[in-house]
């Protein structure tokens, strides 16, 4: 990330090639609802928007306006739930995620 511009494009871009090249803990199903990529952003979501419940917030939000930020912001086709963020997460290896946030210190 040396010489890349700060900004949230920036980050964004970074952290999508980090997640992208980071391995599904999950077997191969076809009963998956969120791909990883989806279910790490959705648990990134949480710091845009310090609320009781920002997903639920996203919902109405989309409910009411037909679009919402977790779309607008990071490209989501579908609000993750909790449930699913936190049971994919718990058995991911996260570590390759540390060196986003390193380098931008």
């Amino acid at each position: 990330m040396e010489g890349m511009s700060l900004s949230f494009e920036a980050l964004m871009v970074y952290l999508n090639r980090t997640i992208g090249q980071m391995s599904d803990p999950r077997r191969s199903s076809n009963g998956k609802r969120y791909g990883l990529q989806d279910l790490i952003l959705g648990a990134f979501l949480v710091f845009f928007m310090p609320c009781e419940s920002f997903l639920q917030h996203q919902r109405y939000i989309q409910s009411h306006e037909r679009h919402n930020n977790a779309q607008i912001l990071l490209g989501l086709p579908a609000i993750p739930s909790e449930a699913p963020i936190r049971n994919v997460l718990d058995k991911t290896k996260v570590e390759p995620l540390f060196d986003v946030f390193t380098s931008l210190s």
